[in-house]
């Protein structure tokens, strides 16, 4: 939405807001008395954290806890609590001696019975982390000890060091005393498709000799489900018949061997798939582009013809123009021409694209609504079935973004690229979008634009962006890229039916498309075979391990996610619609803007003894965020944004905030409507305590 329709739009919302309150004081004094009544005799809320209020106290369950009806009583009529169940904190007492802990399901009750404090582990983080993918690295190695981590980081010989470790770890023969007490599985864990967590139990920021910065963190880590989830190959050494059955703090860690790397790949010959959608523009210029990547596609359909990899790789086709509003004779701003059903058939497919031309009408300017192609490739699109995915975007022009009034999504590059990243991915991997820039002369002023844009978009884990610009825009240079791009993908394919991995090639000469698309194609692949091998992260360990990688520093092993309910996510969104209501109001005067968020704090407020001493010095003290926020090693810079540095903003730099927050709006919709991907981590809680874990990034 732009500047002058959301100035429309404050306008009416100050006048619908003035009538209400006129018209509605006597009923709005009621509700606030309703709101602030005391509960209900006898209902219990979990403690909350020390000094964090707003935010409940929580702990992890080590293996066999046992739940009491009373401390030191007999146990409680409940199942048995898998390992690192996460539990709310009703009460905490010392008895004999001895702590106990009343633990919950639910933050509002009822408690569930005690466990003893030993057999649990406080858990003060709402982050966990995550695998990335593992095409371009060595698997991470948790260790026992943060002793034992830091001197491998800081000694003089720490590559041959970690060869050590790994060829100890790959002979499955460890001596007494071993540093390493799980390692991660070759193939990528899909958090979205086994669930697990690492929460974060402690951290410790490091700098390395690198010059690198990197986060110690102390781990803890679980699966759902029980099954093949030893990390170490090989459980003692024979000569001396010590065995690897315990972790750190005495905590059991399951021993069973991982399949190995054969077994893994020869899974990829059963029915690996690739699904390609082409997004192209189709305004004035383009229809060179569309004829030559219509060869493209019809060139690879004929090899493919009478070949056994005929069913395993499928086109679809999305085209877009512009803001059909602005300039009427366009047609349409974004539209599917062909399904990934429709390119199962070749006669099909090409049938479906014959009519795709480009329009002979001019668009308002020379920017189009890329993004809104993108967004329907994502959304519009059936991408069950393929392991796969990948969009590529075809366009001489810079994207409408979320600044853009004449924009359709609202969404800037990197809302958008997450989205295709936490797009559904039953059955399949994340969404990689390649970008094919024309850099023709016309677009010149656009060029850094839309570069800066397409990098954004189309970056993917550790293998960097898929922003492949054709310099001068000729038609044959276009050509050139689009065929080495298709014929990549079909090398991933044969590799595929072979049973093998794909080669990443590497040197000074090799082509940039061809590399960076084998390093996507080798993640998808490793990806494809965690799900089809039931690669799992360890049933449980507590150990201590770096977020990059020990010897490519600049690497990162792990991404780091926040785990939160459904509730959590009501209240995030609660915070974020009052922050964004109060910018609408204050439209005009910068000044009254924080004065604003007092009055939204108070309202927010769950005690109702703050409601008077509600301080507001940065937005994080609207609501809940700030509380969550607080004492993670990462920070979020819009919401430590103080009054001071607010008013230090231009006009269109707090334009820019709303922005985000309205994005961030849009995004924490989809994730609460997609309920494949909310996890109830037990039968006993409610609907609203079921979790799903995000990206760091998708936090405001």
């Amino acid at each position: 939405m732009g500047a002058s329709a959301r100035h429309v739009r404050r306008w009416w919302a100050v006048l619908v807001l003035g009538l209400l309150i006129l018209a509605l004081l006597p009923a709005a004094a009621l509700a606030v008395r309703l709101i602030l009544v005391e509960p209900e005799a006898g209902a219990r809320e979990a403690l909350s954290a020390p000094d964090r209020p707003g935010l409940y106290q929580r702990v992890l369950t080590r293996p066999a806890a046992r739940v009491l009806t009373a401390p030191g009583g007999p146990a409680a009529a409940h199942p048995p609590l898998p390992p690192l169940s996460v539990l709310y904190v009703f009460d905490r007492r010392t008895v004999d001696g001895h702590g106990w802990v009343e633990i919950g399901h639910a933050a509002g009750g009822p408690p569930a019975g005690w466990v003893v404090a030993t057999e649990v582990i406080d858990w003060r983080q709402t982050l966990t982390l995550a695998f990335t993918s593992t095409s371009t690295r060595d698997p991470a190695l948790f260790f026992g000890s943060q002793e034992g981590l830091v001197d491998l980081l800081d000694g003089a010989d720490s590559a041959a060091q970690v060869d050590w470790l790994r060829r100890s770890i790959a002979r499955g023969r460890v001596p007494v005393e071993f540093p390493v007490i799980a390692r991660e599985p070759d193939t990528y864990i899909d958090p979205n498709q086994q669930f697990y967590l690492l929460p974060i139990l402690a951290f410790e920021s490091h700098y390395l000799p690198s010059g690198h910065e990197t986060m110690l963190l102390q781990v803890a880590a679980v699966t759902l489900e029980e099954g093949a989830s030893d990390l170490l190959a090989g459980a003692a050494d024979a000569s001396t018949g010590s065995s690897l059955e315990d972790s750190a703090d005495g905590v059991p860690v399951a021993r069973a061997a991982e399949p190995g790397r054969d077994d893994e790949v020869a899974a990829l010959r059963s029915d690996y798939r690739a699904g390609v959608v082409f997004v192209i523009d189709t305004t004035l210029s383009m229809g060179p582009y569309i004829e030559r990547t219509r060869a493209a596609i019809q060139r690879i359909y004929d090899q493919l013809r009478g070949s056994p990899l005929g069913g395993r790789l499928s086109f679809g086709l999305v085209a877009f123009r512009d803001n059909v509003e602005a300039a009427p004779g366009l047609g349409y701003v974004s539209q599917i021409v062909a399904t990934l059903a429709d390119g199962q058939d070749a006669a099909t497919f090409q049938e479906r694209i014959a009519g795709v031309a480009e329009t002979r009408v001019s668009s308002r300017d020379f920017t189009e609504d890329a993004f809104a192609g993108v967004q329907d490739a994502i959304e519009r699109i059936d991408w069950s079935g393929y392991d796969a995915r990948y969009i590529v975007l075809v366009t001489d022009a810079d994207a409408r973004d979320a600044q853009d009034p004449l924009g359709r999504t609202g969404l800037s590059a990197e809302r958008l690229r997450l989205l295709a990243q936490e797009k559904d991915q039953a059955g399949g991997s994340k969404i990689a979008i390649a970008v094919l820039h024309l850099k023709t002369p016309p677009g010149r002023a656009t060029h850094a634009r839309a570069t800066r844009q397409y990098r954004v978009l189309s970056r993917w884990g550790d293998a960097g962006d898929l922003y492949f610009p054709v310099e001068g825009g000729a038609v044959e240079a276009f050509g050139i890229q689009v065929d080495t791009l298709a014929d990549t993908l079909l090398t991933q394919l044969q590799s595929a039916a072979e049973g093998r991995l794909v080669t990443v090639p590497e040197g000074p000469d090799v082509d940039p498309v061809v590399r960076q698309t084998a390093l996507v194609g080798r993640a998808m692949q490793l990806a494809y075979l965690g799900r089809a091998t039931g690669s799992r992260a360890p049933r449980l360990i507590e150990a201590w391990v770096a977020d990059r990688d020990l010897l490519q520093h600049a690497q990162k092993t792990l991404e780091v996610r926040v785990m939160l309910s459904k509730n959590q996510l009501s209240n995030l969104q609660e915070t974020l619609e009052a922050i964004f209501a109060a910018g609408e109001q204050t439209f005009m005067g910068a000044q009254d803007f924080f004065e604003q968020l007092r009055g939204a704090a108070a309202a927010l407020a769950r005690d109702p003894d703050r409601v008077n001493q509600v301080e507001v010095k940065r937005l994080a003290d609207v609501g809940v965020v700030g509380v969550w926020l607080e004492g993670l090693p990462y920070t979020s810079q819009i919401m430590n944004l103080t009054e001071a540095r607010w008013l230090a903003r231009s006009y269109a730099e707090q334009q820019e905030v709303f922005d985000v927050i309205e994005e961030k709006l849009r995004l924490y919709r989809r994730i609460h409507d997609e309920t494949d991907r909310w996890i109830p981590l037990s039968p006993e809680a409610p609907p609203g305590e079921a979790v799903t874990t995000m990206p760091l990034d998708s936090l405001p």
